[in-house]
């Protein structure tokens, strides 16, 4: 039998009828880039007829030696999702083609579900009987014959690469399951033969940790905690959604590393950031009697990594933490630098603390499988190190904008990793935001935004959306009263726009956005200081803003005219 390749760039989709394996395909190729392809179709194509025709005309053993052909066609392509007929494995030549060529995935759902979604699509298709349709189910008893197919297949649905029981799934989020799957054990491919793996070094007081920027690193999660000597039992606090996504490949690899991990589940959302959440993380340590020298992981975006970072830094005055930033927005900011926090009716991220992780392991593979609005979200907090911080950095977000929206491997994980690296400079200089500190300037933009997520409630704006207003807004500012070059404003509306965020605050009370300005934690003696740019990549904490300025300029972003 061939060797499975180390990189997949097939995915096969098996099951019985009915498993969604065609919809299902056309949603996995979408998330990866990739084509997707069903064997019915290709067989219906050389033949220039149908299925059932087939059957009726040539009888089964015709059929199965066209969809061998169909499959042998498929496996030549690269990059590619296939979904195949129910009995693609009756042959031998099949399973063994399929195992040596690709990552098999078993789609499993009951005779009941298979069966409801037969009779479903065969009367959307105007047919006058399951039969008509599926050629394999005619008979005087359909139902009963779907049974005895799904019983004898079986043995080889079994022996997939994985296996995900999909009845109450939708086809998104199977297709989510599935390319987790793959990000989680590394096999996804890159641009490549030798995949891009960034170590940054983030100093501070005490003995400073890596940050590990690698396409394909969750792979390689239970080497790294081994390598840090942690004790076996682990503490995962993750994401609901991204834990129904990442939970069982993630857990098989921690346990065949030896440590036995443990999972409380936080509801998604910025919601989750409060004292409610945090007594109930607390609560869940307490009652399994965790000790100091065992460690909390965060899995899943900014709201998690603050929320567990809370945790770990204030239960047993510190237990160790590990960051495994799922998000855009996180992998390029929140996760790094050591600050944890939970939200306050009155703002933003006032109730916190400075706690650094022992590791940052980044994998922007996992941004596939993130709803478009949340991956998008995050690049406002990268265009922010450009403009704020690194001129030459912003110039090559701007050549490679088109290829970054796309995540390609390579200049996504090369931008990462980028903006990683300027936020560990700054924090290495500025650990604890010091009065006057450049840390100050990695809150451009965040003066407004946090103002915008206070009054809109939190959750209704993502935070990055939320900052890529505020920078559209600072960067205006600055200009009118003479601190910002006139054209920075229209590159960074042009790049924001771009990357598919937004530059208004349209119908959000002036006045209102004004008293949360006042909540922000740079604010001295009840007066506002803003991060504003002097030059692309250089900025500046300005204190003496004139009001008339920051009210002309809430109302040119669209904010509602009540002041």
């Amino acid at each position: 039998m061939a060797a499975k390749p180390e990189r997949v760039e097939r995915i096969l989709l098996i099951g019985p009828t009915g498993a969604g394996k065609t919809t299902a395909a056309r949603h996995i190729a979408e998330l990866l880039g990739w084509q997707a392809l069903d064997t019915d179709a290709l067989v219906e194509r050389a033949a220039g007829t149908s299925v059932a025709a087939i059957f009726a005309d040539e009888g089964e053993a015709a059929f199965r030696q066209r969809e061998h052909a169909a499959l042998a066609s498929a496996l030549a392509e690269r990059r590619v999702v296939v979904a195949t007929g129910g009995g693609i494995g009756e042959r031998g030549a099949n399973r063994e083609l399929m195992r040596s060529h690709g990552w098999v995935v078993s789609l499993a759902v009951a005779p009941e579900t298979s069966w409801r979604r037969v009779v479903a699509a065969a009367a959307a298709d105007g047919a006058a009987s399951v039969g008509a349709v599926r050629p394999m189910l005619v008979g005087d008893d359909p139902q009963d014959r779907l049974r005895a197919l799904a019983l004898r297949r079986q043995p080889w649905y079994a022996d997939a690469d994985e296996t995900i029981v999909a009845d109450d799934l939708d086809a998104d989020t199977l297709a989510r399951r599935v390319v987790a799957g793959l990000v989680a054990r590394g096999l996804l491919p890159t641009d490549s033969a030798e995949p891009q793996t960034a170590h940054v070094s983030v100093g501070h007081a005490g003995a400073g940790y890596d940050a590990v920027v690698a396409w394909g690193a969750l792979a390689g999660l239970g080497a790294r905690l081994t390598a840090l000597r942690l004790p076996s039992r682990l503490f995962v606090v993750a994401d609901a959604n991204v834990a129904a996504l990442y939970e069982p490949p993630l857990l098989a690899g921690l346990l065949d590393a030896g440590f036995q991990p443990h999972v409380f589940r936080v509801p998604a959302g910025e919601a989750s950031k409060s004292r409610e959440q945090l007594n109930a993380i607390h609560d869940w340590l307490a009652e399994r009697r965790a000790e100091r020298s065992e460690a909390v992981m965060a899995l899943g975006g900014g709201v998690v990594g603050d929320l567990a970072g809370f945790a770990a830094a204030t239960y047993l005055r510190g237990l160790p933490l590990i960051q495994i930033p799922t998000s855009l927005l996180a992998q390029v900011d929140a996760s790094i630098g050591g600050k944890v926090a939970i939200d306050h009716p009155r703002g933003k991220n006032l109730i916190g603390a400075f706690y650094q992780p022992r590791l940052v392991l980044t994998d922007p593979a996992a941004l596939l499988t993130m709803p478009p609005r949340q991956r998008t979200e995050g690049w406002a907090e990268v265009i922010k190190h450009g403009v704020a911080l690194d001129a030459a950095y912003f110039e090559t977000l701007e050549r490679e904008a088109d290829a970054l929206a796309a995540l390609h491997p390579m200049e996504s994980t090369a931008a990462i990793a980028r903006s990683v690296a300027i936020k560990a400079g700054v924090v290495a200089g500025d650990e604890r935001e010091q009065e006057g500190g450049q840390r100050a300037l990695l809150n451009y933009g965040h003066t407004l935004g946090h103002a915008i997520e206070t009054v809109t409630g939190y959750g209704a704006w993502l935070h990055g959306e939320a900052v890529a207003v505020g920078m559209a807004f600072a960067a205006r500012l600055g200009a009118r009263i003479g601190v910002t070059p006139g054209d920075l404003v229209a590159r960074q509306d042009a790049l924001l726009t771009r990357m598919g965020l937004p530059t208004r605050a349209d119908g959000i009370s002036a006045r209102d956005l004004l008293r949360a300005t006042l909540w922000d934690k740079k604010a001295r003696g009840g007066q506002v200081r803003w991060v504003l740019p002097t030059a692309l990549g250089a900025a500046t904490l300005v204190a003496d803003v004139p009001e008339d300025a920051v009210r002309a300029i809430l109302l040119e972003v669209g904010a509602a005219d009540d002041l």
